[in-house]
């Protein structure tokens, strides 16, 4: 066999079939790391598993020796806003009107920066349906280079915003949105936070009746009633209801409360993460299981907005233009923020580790998101900066990697093809220098990435990452 390059090397080889010989697999399930291996992919899946070397592994395809480096499968972002353009202000019949439209450009600078860094599968929680499509429409064709997607239409809300929220103010309304959603192939069902707690419900009973999980955005509805209607999933680890504090503390929040993003240190200044609200919240995980990501890195980058910090680096690197120079311009969750607001806000950051640690702990279905598309989000490195903030918190790296990888194809009902390195599985895989059960940060040392049953080295990875 004639070697070509460092660790790479070709024989006679049939098209479509790939061996990657002298892996280790990583194998989150059982918190450890197998003897090497040699992966055989056949077309878009992996065909076989044999020991390193082995004939019926190698025979006819292209080689490449990947000794010393482990495998595992490809991440999933559960929280990423694929096609998502700049909030925008524009005048309408004398008022001032909010839209989020969509923007084919950074969907596809986004997909491009996902796969880069090793994120072969989304979940993209509210947007244009249409956008979605052409997305889907573009990747079949081999137009672009992305991750698999899975789509929620706009949230469901009590007020429209253009691209991003649609309005349901009664039964019926819901019922007709719902519809129309799935009718334009809508995976998921969005609710967001100022929907009454009969229309969530209603919400949840019509995307049930079609055959869609429900999941939803928060606050005023305390998790575990919401939970209690059969809601199949949670969005970020902001609770922020006045019914998970005690009377006394109820009290000493609205005091004070400014509303808006101040909730998001104001409201954790009076909860206990090992109070009774936070049992109650414990044991409704425990219960119903949701789907849930905490995307704890949208939330971190807003209390260290003022100062320098790597999501700013992120972002300069990473995000698209339009994108970076909306959030430098004015749109942050931080707008308004004083110095002692920051200061109150990272002393707030423990508490919301602990609750992290808490839910990351039960037998829910914890997933990984980032918000991707939000102020200091760039895409695909934001979901190992998740990664590490629940590592730093206390959470396993095992427990995290499979919220990333098999724990999330499982919330999209796609868990018996994504998710695993298994034989019958798609060939979408993380190859790393280093073991990411010893390291959560190893997610990062990224050796080549392999997105339907096709390798991409490091100069293909440097290319889609841009310059």
């Amino acid at each position: 066999m004639l070697s070509l390059s460092p660790g790479l090397a070709f024989a006679s080889s049939a098209p479509n079939v790939l061996a990657l010989d002298n892996l280790r697999l990583v194998d989150a399930e059982r918190n450890r790391v197998d003897a090497p291996s040699c992966l055989r992919v056949e077309g878009r899946r992996i065909a076989r598993i044999d020991q390193p070397g082995k004939k019926s592994c190698l025979d006819g395809a292209r080689v490449v020796d990947l000794r010393d480096r482990y495998v595992m499968p490809g991440l999933i972002d559960m929280h990423a806003h694929l096609t998502l353009g700049p909030m925008e202000i524009k005048r309408e019949r004398g008022r001032a009107v909010m839209q989020a439209l969509p923007d084919d450009e950074i969907a596809e600078h986004n997909a491009a920066r996902l796969i880069a860094f090793g994120v072969t599968t989304i979940r993209n929680p509210g947007g244009d349906l249409a956008a979605a499509a052409r997305y889907k429409a573009r990747l079949t064709a081999g137009e672009l280079t992305g991750p698999e997607s899975f789509n929620a239409g706009p949230v469901i809300n009590n007020a429209d915003l253009p691209g991003l929220a649609t309005a349901a103010r009664n039964p019926e309304d819901m019922a007709r949105v719902v519809s129309a959603q799935v009718e334009a192939g809508a995976d998921w069902i969005k609710l967001y936070t100022g929907l009454s707690p009969a229309l969530l419900k209603a919400g949840v009973e019509a995307a049930h009746r079609h055959g869609r999980p429900a999941v939803a955005h928060l606050e005023a509805i305390a998790w575990p009633d919401a939970l209690a209607t059969g809601l199949d999933g949670i969005v970020h680890l902001m609770p922020l209801s006045p019914d998970l504090l005690t009377a006394q503390e109820r009290t000493a929040w609205q005091a004070t409360a400014r509303g808006g993003t101040y909730s998001f240190f104001e409201w954790w200044e009076h909860f206990d993460p090992d109070g009774a609200g936070a049992d109650r919240i414990v044991t409704a995980f425990e219960r119903y299981r949701p789907v849930f990501d905490a995307t704890l890195v949208a939330f971190h980058a807003a209390f260290v907005q003022d100062q320098d910090n790597p999501y700013k680096d992120d972002a300069r690197r990473y995000a698209h233009p339009r994108l970076l120079a909306h959030w430098n311009d004015w749109f942050t969750f931080a707008i308004g923020w004083q110095p002692q607001d920051f200061e109150r806000a990272r002393a707030v950051w423990p508490k919301v580790q602990r609750m992290a640690v808490r839910l990351y702990a039960t037998g829910a279905r914890m997933t990984i998101g980032t918000d991707m598309s939000n102020p200091w989000i760039a895409p695909g490195i934001s979901l190992h900066r998740e990664l590490q903030l629940l590592a730093d918190a206390g959470v396993p790296a095992n427990r995290l990697l499979l919220a990333a990888t098999r724990n999330a194809a499982q919330a999209l009902g796609a868990g018996e093809r994504l998710g695993r390195v298994a034989p019958g599985y798609e060939a979408d895989l993380l190859i790393l220098e280093a073991n990411p059960l010893e390291d959560i940060g190893h997610t990062r040392a990224i050796h080549a990435v392999v997105v339907d049953g096709t390798l991409l080295t490091a100069p293909t990875l440097t290319r889609l990452k841009g310059p």
